[in-house]
């Protein structure tokens, strides 16, 4: 009995040693604290978006930081060299991974600063120095082909002198390039459809309102019209998903923010050849407003395989929501 008691003894002790054990704190590694640290802001993915006209402007396209562990870091000197995505590998990658288009913007389109010397841009930190931006200069962004995604992409080549790479974020960046006028932006969309030829005697559709659509610039003075519910161009008439074909409506506006026409972006093959129209007779608006970013618009549909041809008529209110 006396052994089994010592036995007994013994394992609760084990049992309790190893549940002590169990219960310390896990040995957490120092990764880059205390440190001094260079970075990509932001790091992966970043977008500049600017305005469709043919003045020149200037944005901010990443900055790249040092993150000094102390003042004497901060003020000794420290150098990092970008490798500029000339043979596109980094835009390639990226669009493979995220199902982008992106190309990349040509060099007449903009100019980057620090300026790129044999595809490198070479950034020296001098003492205090914390942030280095990298800017482009568009001199005429209204030049851009509204129907290509451009970008601009780097990748941290080196780091010499006072500071290391961090590890916890991503050494490369692409920079969406996007030239956007004053009517780009997301919004909820209400209003009516009015189908003629099925008013006549073919199935009446009711309408998909309220719908969020994206206006997306495709000129300095012309919006898309984009469902976003249905992510289609194509004009969505009812919570069933039918659509009119490849046909894409887009207004045009003028200084005044009128809507002055609605044109096609894509269109709808032959015999239907189906156009839009802009409505402009008693109850139409066709107006962005300035004050809320709202609009008003009133634009139908032309079929010429139809009677009436003018196939319908939508009667539309937008309500600005954000940028997209």
């Amino acid at each position: 009995m006396k052994t089994i008691h010592k036995i007994t003894i013994a394992a609760c002790v084990l049992f309790f040693a190893l549940l002590a054990v169990s219960c310390l704190p896990k040995t957490e590694t120092m990764g880059d604290a205390g440190q001094t640290l260079v970075k990509l802001h932001p790091d992966s993915y970043s977008m500049l978006a600017v305005d469709a006209k043919s003045t020149s402007q200037t944005g901010l396209l990443f900055e790249v930081r040092k993150d000094a562990a102390n003042a004497a870091d901060l003020n000794s000197p420290t150098t990092v060299v970008l490798k500029y995505d000339a043979d596109t590998s980094i835009i390639k990658a990226y669009n493979l991974a995220n199902g982008t288009s992106y190309i990349p913007l040509p060099p007449s389109l903009g100019t980057v600063s620090p300026a790129i010397t044999a595809g490198q841009i070479t950034l020296n930190f001098a003492a205090g120095e914390f942030s280095k931006s990298i800017m482009v200069t568009l001199p005429s962004s209204g030049s851009f082909d509204f129907s290509a995604h451009y970008a601009l992409a780097f990748k941290v080549l080196s780091v010499s002198g006072t500071g290391k790479l961090t590890a916890d974020l991503n050494d490369q960046v692409v920079v969406e390039v996007l030239a956007k006028n004053r009517w780009d932006g997301i919004y909820t969309v209400t209003g009516t459809f009015e189908d003629y030829v099925y008013e006549l005697g073919g199935t009446v559709y009711p309408s998909d309102y309220p719908e969020t659509v994206q206006l997306r610039t495709i000129g300095a003075m012309t919006c898309a019209r984009y469902d976003a519910d249905a992510a289609t161009y194509s004009y969505v008439f009812n919570a069933g998903g039918n659509a009119f074909g490849a046909f894409t409506p887009s207004f045009v506006f003028d200084a005044s923010n009128n809507v002055v026409n609605c044109v096609n972006t894509s269109f709808d093959p032959p015999a239907r050849s189906r156009t839009c129209y802009l409505f402009t007779g008693a109850g139409s608006i066709n107006k962005w407003n300035a004050a809320d970013k709202s609009m008003d618009v009133t634009w139908g549909m032309t079929q010429q395989t139809v009677t009436p041809k003018n196939r319908n008529l939508m009667t539309e209110h937008y309500t600005f929501k954000g940028p997209r």
